[in-house]
């Protein structure tokens, strides 16, 4: 047996109570998502729209006042779901338009029939204004923003708003190309089942791009070092992963490990805020020193780690040497004064193809190691595999800045 429209009606208002309340949880607990609260109230817009049309009569139009609260409230509807996406992607905010989306609906209808257009038209004039909130937000889960990364979620908002659009597509085109009834129980039950189905797509895909970059923040947290901003241990063998999924085709690269000399006298002379210091303003000058493409992590304590991704022996001794200059030629600015301060660098190649990353690692920690013993404030780059030695890689061996 077929639903009647008032129990249509209640489960769109009930489904839709049941997203403000789980919305707003969420915004209670993260008050200054914005997007939370748009989105919150674009429910609450739409389920107050549905208990209003429950006291509707199902084989006649409403009366204008309502119909036009009904309008206000359903483009409103759109209108924040649209801005909420914008919130949720960093873009700034439409306030004025949002505004003029929002009422033209219910503009529009009492206008129209005013000026003497049939209610077919009028109609027609509606769905195209709410077509356009419905477009906008398409538009915004398909754009990317600069540095951000395409979440899976996206897609669900894209292909509901899509289909949003093109069931308002189809209902201008009913209205004005056809003479089915407008105020009939099977229309209204069809449009009722129709908006609870486009509904549940949205709100869902609104809780699934939240809980995913949630998900994606606490990951990149886990994977940064929250001292220096720096990637740590974890988060670059994820880069690595992510860079060269097939080891075996790895491309040549260097690999350097750096050690901030005496560090620990500086804790015990400057304290650990002092300490602290000088690895923030050490991890921020050696970002500034490399490539884009060169990936640097905090390995632990004062130890930095550089993987240079296409770098031959006589490049990743270049870099090296840049590195230990770029520290030590300006002193690290502290509350109790200037500091001077060095670093001791290891550094080993990795031929092209070659898997063994852990191998290359050790022999940069033992070319470090090197580096203390001499004395500190220098580069040793440690000797190749004996299967692979080439010129490069002689003169490379046992080089070291002064």
């Amino acid at each position: 047996m077929a639903l009647d429209l008032y129990t249509l009606h209640f489960a769109s208002a009930a489904s839709r109570c049941a997203y403000v309340v789980v919305f707003l949880v969420m915004a209670l607990s993260q008050r200054r998502q914005a997007c939370l609260w748009q989105w919150m109230g674009a429910m609450g817009a739409s389920m107050a729209g549905s208990l209003i049309m429950m006291r509707v009569p199902t084989d006649e139009l409403p009366p204008i006042p309502v119909t036009v609260a009904v309008y206000w409230l359903y483009g409103a509807s759109l209108v924040l779901a649209w801005t909420g996406l914008r919130s949720f992607f960093g873009r700034p905010a439409k306030v004025g338009l949002g505004l003029v989306l929002a009422a033209l609906p219910g503009v529009l209808y009492p206008v129209a029939l005013g000026l003497g257009l049939s209610t077919r038209l009028a109609l027609a004039g509606v769905f195209a204004c709410c077509l356009l909130p419905t477009l906008l937000a398409a538009s915004e889960t398909v754009r990317l923003s600069a540095g951000t990364e395409r979440l899976w979620a996206q897609s669900i908002e894209t292909v509901a708003f899509g289909l949003y659009a093109l069931v308002f597509v189809l209902s201008i085109g009913m209205l004005v190309g056809t003479d089915l009834p407008v105020a009939s129980a099977e229309s209204a039950r069809i449009s009722m089942v129709v908006d609870q189905v486009m509904g549940v797509f949205v709100y869902f895909g609104f809780v699934a791009m939240a809980a995913e970059r949630a998900n994606r923040t606490l990951l990149r947290l886990a994977e940064t070092d929250p001292l220096t901003g720096l990637s740590n241990r974890r988060g670059l063998q994820t880069m690595l992963r992510r860079r060269f999924p097939h080891p075996g085709a790895r491309p040549a690269m260097g690999v350097l490990i750096l050690d901030v000399d005496h560090f620990k006298a500086i804790n015990d002379r400057h304290g650990h805020e002092g300490g602290d210091r000088v690895l923030s303003e050490f991890g921020a000058r050696m970002k500034a020193a490399l490539r884009a493409t060169d990936m640097v992590a905090r390995w632990g304590g004062e130890e930095f780690l550089v993987v240079l991704p296409g770098t031959d022996a006589r490049e990743l001794l270049s870099v090296a040497e840049r590195l230990r200059a770029t520290i030590a030629e300006a002193p690290f600015l502290l509350p109790s004064g200037p500091l001077r301060v060095t670093v001791s660098i290891g550094a080993a190649g990795q031929g092209p193809g070659e898997a063994g990353f852990e191998e290359a690692l050790h022999r940069a920690d033992a070319a470090l190691y090197d580096a203390k013993s001499r004395g500190r404030d220098r580069v040793v780059c440690a000797p190749a595999p004996v299967d692979r030695v080439s010129a490069d890689d002689v003169a490379c061996a046992g080089l070291r800045a002064a």
